[in-house]
């Protein structure tokens, strides 16, 4: 009896200390190799006849990308001139069952979904509901002991609040939490009384927090749930009948599994929920349906010109100098130089984004009416974003083509 005593003496301790390191246990488990039938699977969804040269090419891109990502799969989405002009997708969404990837497979889009939640801010703005320059404080009624954080330095990340840290959970690391918040303000209040990191408006930190306070004061101007506003003013105008709040017991089948990927080996992610992070983080969504919200900056008519001027120019900090990322309300507008060997200066605005298992990248080029649209359902735990290394030569070559015409 005093030995089956020490035993359960031991498994007590050992069961917390694995509640609270669970993902460092986890990643010693689970690899398998990844199927060579992966790399030979394709869907060919839309191809505009006018587009043939560029389409072929751009798929050999994207297949020579699937091969040196090892992505289990990627799917991708242009658009022109409102037009959707070529959809494509590679491998397979679920391995354990080899189900192929199509075009409306949904993938976790990380911070990419801070670019879905500007759209809804600015219609917010644009009917008059809130005011960019207004306070968390008066529209949440919180944070009464801080200095006032404007909405607009909460969606350009220069409130000063925090961004992921540790806590006494499980697991310790609040990136991985697995709890289940029953509202956006019980999610504030995981740090609202924490120490501002700066004096709001003097600095920029990028933190998905922000757009949690950010999303709670549009819910409570909107009059209704935060996600039911996005769905009803936001994804259905623009017809994104694909991008769903990342439910963490939803079990979809047009939803790709999560992955991580060590060579050409794999295993499923550390399971997640991410109702602290809906308008930060927590979306799910296709190539198709971020190219739509892409196309809201150019002429979906969803809102007007100084509207989508607000949103899309980078925020300056107090002392009139431009955050250090070009960060506007959800977007990082900028002029690259990434294309055409540095030869050519082209005007960008894009977001993207890494969640546990998935990657995006929306990217809208202005002078050329072209939006472009690239997800995987591959994580990466040393935050390597390669996406645009993978989506610029696909937007030159259509830039080309829209450029000879």
């Amino acid at each position: 009896m005093k030995k089956l005593f020490c035993i359960l003496g031991l498994i007590g301790p050992g069961l917390v200390i694995y509640g609270f390191f669970q993902p460092v246990f986890d990643s010693f488990f689970g690899w398998k190799t990844v199927p060579n039938e992966v790399f030979e699977t394709k869907f060919e969804g839309i191809e505009h006849t006018k587009y043939v040269s560029e389409i072929v090419r751009s798929k050999h891109v994207v297949d020579s990308i699937h091969r040196v990502s090892k992505s289990p799969s990627i799917s991708v989405a242009t658009m022109i001139n409102g037009r959707m002009v070529w959809t494509y997708a590679v491998g397979f969404q679920n391995l354990t069952r080899m189900t192929p990837a199509d075009t409306n497979t949904q993938y976790r889009i990380g911070s990419t979904s801070k670019a879905l939640t500007s759209l809804g801010l600015g219609k917010l703005i644009q009917e008059g509901k809130i005011h960019p320059d207004s306070s968390i404080q008066y529209y949440s009624g919180l944070f009464d002991d801080k200095p006032e954080i404007s909405v607009r330095q909460l969606a350009s990340h220069q409130s000063g609040i925090r961004n992921y840290g540790t806590c006494i959970c499980f697991p310790i690391w609040e990136y991985y939490i697995n709890k289940q918040f029953e509202s956006i303000e019980e999610s504030v209040l995981e740090f609202e009384s924490d120490e501002l990191q700066f004096e709001p408006g003097t600095d920029f930190a990028y933190s998905s927090f922000n757009f949690t306070a950010l999303s709670l004061a549009m819910e409570n101007v909107s009059s209704e749930g935060f996600l039911s506003y996005m769905q009803q003013r936001v994804f259905q105008p623009l017809n994104m009948l694909k991008t769903n709040p990342d439910y963490w017991d939803d079990s979809s089948p047009s939803k790709a599994v999560p992955y991580e990927i060590q060579g050409r080996m794999y295993r499923e992610s550390h399971q997640v929920n991410l109702s602290n992070k809906w308008a930060g983080g927590g979306f799910v969504s296709t190539p198709s349906d971020l190219v739509r919200a892409g196309n809201a900056l150019l002429d979906s008519g969803l809102l007007n010109r100084q509207i989508i001027e607000l949103i899309t120019t980078p925020n300056r900090l107090n002392n009139g100098s431009v955050n250090e990322q070009n960060y506007a309300l959800g977007w990082r507008h900028g002029f690259s130089k990434r294309y055409f060997d540095g030869n050519r200066e082209v005007e960008v605005i894009h977001h993207g984004g890494m969640a546990m298992g998935g990657q995006a990248l929306l990217v809208v080029y202005p002078e050329y009416d072209l939006v472009i649209a690239l997800t995987m359902n591959k994580g990466d735990s040393e935050g390597n974003f390669q996406l645009f290394d993978y989506v610029t030569p696909i937007g030159e070559l259509f830039i080309s083509k829209l450029t000879d015409k």
